[in-house]
Formats: C-alpha cells, structure tokens, sequence
C-alpha cells in the first residue's frame, strides 16, 4: 500500500529549503529541532529517499528533495485552498461576507487572507466565488458579492477600489519550443506572428495581454482553467501567457520555459465594492488584510 502524505512534514521540508536550517525551519513550524529531524528521517525512511543534506554549515535539499518541495508547495496550495472553501461552504452566519475573486487572486492569495481573516474574527463565515474579473465586477454591482478582487490593468467604472499589490504574466513555452532558448526579449512583432494559448475574454489575463500586445492574438486553444492552459503550452500547443505564481513548480522542474519579451506584462491586483455602501465590518477586515499582506 502506497504511504499517505503527511501534511505537516511536507510544510517542515518547505521550511527547511526556504530557511537552509532544520533548526530555523522547527522554530517555524512552532516544535522542536529533535522532532523536526524525526519527522525528517521518517518521511526519508517511508518514502525511500533522501530529501536533506546536513552539515556544519546548515541544511539544504538534495535535489530529490527540491522536486519534492515544488511538489509540496503544489499540495499545500491545494490544501489551503479547499480548507478555506469547505469552510465557506459550512452555512451563513451573521457576519458572513461574500467574496468574489478572479482566478489567480482566489487561487494563490485569497486562501492566506481568508485564513488570516479567520484568525482575527472566527465568527465570520466567508463565501467565496470563483470568477473571471469581468464577471468579479458584475457580481458586486449587482449585490451578489461584498466585495471583489480582480487581476486586470483594465479597471471597472462605477465601482469603488483599492490596490492590494502588483503581479506579473510570463509567457512560458515547452522545452522543445524554438523559443525556449531565446536570450533576447521577444518583439511584438514576433509574438504577433504565434498562435497562443490563453485565458478566455474577460479575465484579467487576457485583457492584460490583449492590451500589451496592441492587438488580437491568434488563438491556438482557450482556456477557462489555468490548469488547463498550463497543461497545453506544455504539451506543445502553443505559448501560453500565465501569472508567475501559477507556474513556479512548472518552472522550476522544467515542465515550461519562461520566455523574455519587450512587453509590459505588469498588472495591478485590486478589491472593488459598491462604494455609494458602506463595507460590512467583515469585508472591511478582509480589505484591510489584503492590504496589509501587499505592503509586507
């Protein structure tokens, strides 16, 4: 029978490569150096590998050990993520707030907000809808959202905001690519000339794209699901154009290439809400999270 996953080790061994020290990485993790080794040695001992060299100087990942922490942070992601999910999906209650989210922002930000807002107020019951940016705006002017996170340099009129940080798009390739070795940015004019993979219309992805483009690409396959997008720019359908946090794990085992361009692929990360309301105290902790995560 093959052994289960354990959770915990997995965020120790994430520790240890961020922190080059088993003892850093224990006080991390809130226990102690000879139980940190312990867990070590026995994921080692269960899973027949060899993730950590020690030595005087500290601790770093064997290179099997580096593929299991981009895997970990793959898992972890998705642990986090249907945690926070589940838990919106208890019931309401009466400070519950109701948040929508494009797909990058609810994938790779919302989970650590939301458990923060956890934290601060326990009470709070959050649901959450996962959307593209366009759609993000409809469901606050509408009333079906508190308050909204949208990944687009295009912003929606009618709506208050504020910026909660800055994240940035890659084009990424297959290795066996003709780009995937390419040094030099590439011009717009090359990128004119591919045909890509993308995000669907309405998504911040796209819409940022489009626009440091000046044109519309020729669209090999479209994608409402990053998993979907990344899944075929690495089989060779075309280039893809993707947030960098989506795409770390890829990156670094070599799945994608990331390719440099003369494009401006830079865009902001905002909360909307209805501003002529006043933000319900649980959506005004949620914004005020966010804001504090992006300055830190």
């Amino acid at each position: 029978m093959t052994p289960d996953l354990d959770l915990e080790t997995l965020r120790l061994l994430v520790a240890v490569s961020e922190t080059g020290s088993l003892s850093a990485a224990a006080t991390q993790r809130g226990i102690s150096q000879p139980a940190a080794s312990a867990r070590v040695r026995e994921f080692e001992s269960r899973w027949r590998l060899a993730v950590v060299h020690r030595s005087a100087r500290g601790s770093r990942m064997t290179t099997d050990g580096e593929a299991v922490v981009s895997w970990a942070r793959g898992v972890l992601h998705a642990a986090d993520t249907m945690r926070a999910s589940m838990g919106a999906l208890t019931g309401r209650r009466s400070a519950g707030v109701t948040v929508a989210a494009s797909l990058t922002v609810a994938e790779y930000l919302l989970p650590r907000w939301l458990g923060e807002l956890h934290q601060r107020r326990p009470e709070v019951q959050p649901v959450l809808k996962v959307v593209n940016s366009d759609t993000v705006a409809d469901a606050v002017r509408a009333g079906e959202a508190d308050i909204g996170f949208i990944e687009s340099a295009r912003l929606p009129a009618g709506l208050a905001r504020a910026g909660v940080g800055h994240d940035r798009l890659v084009v990424v390739v297959a290795p066996g690519h003709s780009w995937a070795r390419r040094r030099t940015p590439l011009t717009r004019a090359e990128l004119r000339g591919a045909r890509w993979v993308l995000r669907e219309s309405g998504s911040g992805t796209r819409s940022t794209f489009d626009a440091a483009l000046g044109s519309d690409p020729e669209v090999a396959l479209e994608a409402t699901s990053t998993a979907a997008l990344v899944g075929a720019a690495a089989a060779g359908v075309g280039p893809g154009v993707v947030s960098g946090m989506s795409v770390r794990a890829e990156l670094e085992l070599g799945r994608l290439v990331a390719v440099p361009t003369e494009l401006d692929l830079g865009r902001p990360l905002t909360c909307v809400w209805r501003g002529e309301e006043r933000l319900a105290e649980a959506a005004a902790e949620l914004l005020s999270i966010a804001i504090e995560a992006s300055r830190g």
